[in-house]
């Protein structure tokens, strides 16, 4: 009888997990609050939630993060055409407020930089349509 190789076992798991997370997506709309435009973003381990934003250009929103994780995140935000506009470190159970300006329309891209979080799922998008 032939064993497994614990790799093996431990790649098939890692697989069968990210499947699972696979197609969960939650979108939110940004609406207006007191003449600001309020988003709360929650990282745990390998996810931002949530993982779309819609806006517009123009909009000055005001993102309130939480690492709900027992572990350093970080979220970093990159303009449509790839530019670093904000990096900020969190710590286990840390909240921050990352004010950002949308100053041109497409997709901004949000994730955290920290080894291999991106590719396991903590990442996400603003997408910043045409002023009304």
């Amino acid at each position: 009888m032939k064993h497994s190789n614990p790799l093996d076992v431990g790649i098939l798991l890692l697989i069968l997990a990210l499947s699972a997370c696979a197609g969960k997506t939650t979108e939110v709309s940004v609406v207006p609050a007191d003449g600001k435009r309020g988003v709360v973003i929650r990282a745990s381990s390998f996810s931002l939630t949530p993982a779309v934003i819609r806006a517009h250009n123009g909009d000055h929103l005001l993102l309130q993060v939480t690492n709900a994780a027992g572990t350093v995140h970080n979220l970093t935000i990159k303009k449509p055409g790839g530019e670093i506009v904000r990096s900020v470190d969190l710590g286990a159970g840390e909240s921050v407020e990352v004010p950002l300006d949308l100053t041109e329309s497409g997709t901004w891209k949000f994730y955290c930089n920290k080894p291999f979080h991106e590719t396991l799922g903590m990442s996400g998008s603003i997408e910043a349509m045409p002023p009304p």
